[in-house]
């Protein structure tokens, strides 16, 4: 469930919500002047969400290798031409 919480009661609160994430896996929305700011989440999300981020990072890190050595690998072909060339 997703509860919808002002930063001034999740300070009364507090740890009624953190049970509330910890037992059921409930979510909470924190709140400030009625614009979302942050949240509650169980930590078994926040683990999955910090993975998905370090995978999505790790594979653009690859993605952007293959590209640089797809980009050598042409440059040296180039080259290799030009000094046939010659």
């Amino acid at each position: 469930m997703i509860h919808l919480c002002p930063i001034s009661q999740l300070r009364d609160r507090l740890g009624g919500y953190v049970q509330a994430v910890a037992r059921d896996g409930d979510r909470v929305v924190i709140t400030r002047s009625g614009r979302e700011v942050a949240g509650l989440v169980p930590m078994a999300e926040l683990t999955l969400l910090d993975t998905a981020s370090t995978r999505s990072m790790e594979y653009k890190a690859w993605q952007v290798a293959q590209e640089l050595m797809r980009w050598r690998i042409v440059k040296e072909g180039l080259a290799a031409l030009e000094r046939e060339r010659d």
